[in-house]
């Protein structure tokens, strides 16, 4: 923890968390969770591995997010011809002559031919948003893997943070002792005794709390593994930070455009302006009509089997036309074996009085306008929002930078303050004041190193960078 890095505004390589798996013990699979007497996660990889492994939701939510896709990808029902098929009997009953039976089967073919491309912006519509359904699960996929990367640091956090309080009460309670002893040796006074007594009071209570604090996270971790709430477990890594310390301000440009990019919530307002702006050009387009052709073949008779086969063929034109006005027209004929029997053509309008017809288009276009205004938005906050975060990734760092500096200054003088208790120069609660500010110096040090990987983690996630690639892909920009 306490090795000299280089100066801030240096770059250098981070490394990665790349280690094998580490489980110890007997694993047995329960319906809750998983049994285990002990569990040893030697690193943040080894708890991420573990945690995918021991994850039936991830997985199946994955499953059912790329079974949409599949869905979506394949729904081209509205592409294909649509298939009929009926059949009829019925029977006249006719005064003074015989009752006339009639019965019918009939097969039919529809297909659409041309539709001005509406068909295909909806199924381009549906596949995108299934796409888009799979980057947000990505993205609260790696969310994931990040809060459990998370706990592990915070875990070995809080260990080391207990570790430094223990051992400060150690050195605590054997100058404790030594002034307890001269005091009664009236070498010293009571009242140095007791404000002595009452520090040492108060670091054994951060101990204490720490140790309450390090139980609580340990029940979020192991539900964060799915573990059982009696399993053991039992962290072997060490918490360490950065090699050297990466500051992302400078390359904050080339960090936004892979945001920007990787955005889902920006990629789905620009198809929203994109398919409204589509949308609003096609209903201008009422010339445009939507082409069908239907065939047909059906039987007819009064026993079967049915012999009398009549061809039929439909051409329909439909025209939108705007919101109050719709047209359409069909021509069709129908022929059997002796040729032509009917020939037909029709036309047909539909109006609907829509006083507000003006307004509606008008607030179409004001919808486009706002979309834009939405997306523009949402990209500032975005931005705003990488900003923030570079700063404050980069901001804990130089205070990890300075407090590291703190330390090796405390330390030399805590050196001499000893030979100035030894020699009888110095008291012993202010030679605990001094260990107690040193310990909480590498407290707030480890503290900054656990801070800064979570936020570079964050970064990673914005931008679609593996854990640990980001720094790499700013070098090499």
């Amino acid at each position: 923890m306490n090795k000299t890095r280089p100066v801030p505004g240096g770059q250098s390589r981070k490394t990665g968390h790349g280690k094998a798996l580490l489980l110890a013990l007997m694993l047995c699979a329960g319906m809750g969770g998983i049994r285990a007497q002990e569990l040893i996660i030697g690193s943040a990889a080894e708890a991420v591995e573990f945690a995918i492994r021991n994850s039936q939701t991830w997985t199946l939510r994955r499953q059912n997010t790329l079974l949409n896709m599949g869905a979506a990808k394949m729904g081209i029902q509205d592409f294909l011809p649509s298939l009929g098929f009926s059949l009829s009997e019925s029977a006249n009953p006719a005064i003074l002559s015989g009752d006339s039976r009639i019965k019918s089967l009939r097969f039919s073919l529809s297909q659409q031919i041309f539709d001005g491309g509406k068909t295909k912006l909806a199924w381009e519509a549906g596949r995108l948003a299934a796409l888009y359904g799979l980057e947000e699960f990505e993205g609260e996929y790696r969310n994931f893997l990040s809060t459990v990367m998370s706990l592990y640091c915070q875990y070995l956090l809080l260990q080391e943070m207990t570790r430094i309080r223990e051992d400060l009460l150690v050195q605590a309670g054997e100058q404790l002792a030594i002034v307890k002893r001269e005091t009664e040796l009236g070498l010293g006074l009571e009242t140095d005794y007791l404000e002595y007594e009452n520090s040492y009071l108060e670091i054994e209570q951060e101990r204490d709390q720490g140790l309450r604090d390090l139980a609580v996270l340990e029940r979020r971790f192991k539900t964060a593994l799915n573990l059982e709430e009696g399993a053991g477990l039992g962290l072997s890594g060490e918490l360490s930070g950065p090699e050297a310390y990466f500051y992302y301000e400078p390359f904050l440009d080339f960090l936004w455009a892979l945001v920007r990019d990787s955005s889902t919530a920006i990629k789905k307002l620009n198809y929203e302006v994109e398919y409204g702006r589509k949308q609003y050009n096609y209903s201008k387009r009422w010339f445009l009509p939507s082409i069908s052709l239907e065939g047909s073949v059906s039987f007819s008779g009064d026993s079967y089997p049915l012999t009398e086969p009549n061809y039929s063929l439909q051409l329909s034109f439909d025209f939108s036309g705007p919101d109050f006005l719709s047209t359409g027209l069909s021509s069709g004929s129908s022929f059997d074996r002796e040729g032509p029997r009917q020939l037909s053509n029709g036309l047909s309008l539909d109006l609907q009085p829509l006083p507000a017809y003006s307004m509606t288009q008008k607030q179409a276009e004001l919808n486009m306008v706002e979309s834009a205004l939405r997306l523009r938005q949402a990209e500032q906050e975005l931005r705003e929002s990488l900003y923030e975060l570079v700063i404050s990734h980069d901001n804990t760092l130089r205070s990890a930078y300075n407090t590291e500096q703190r330390i090796v200054l405390m330390e030399k003088r805590l050196s001499f303050s000893q030979l100035q208790l030894e020699r009888g120069e110095k008291k012993r609660i202010d030679y605990l004041k001094e260990l107690s500010s040193l310990a909480q110096a590498k407290i707030s040090l480890a503290d900054y190193l656990t801070q800064a990987a979570a936020l570079e983690r964050n970064l990673e996630i914005q931008t679609g960078f593996p854990f640990g690639g980001l720094a790499d892909a700013c070098r090499n920009h």
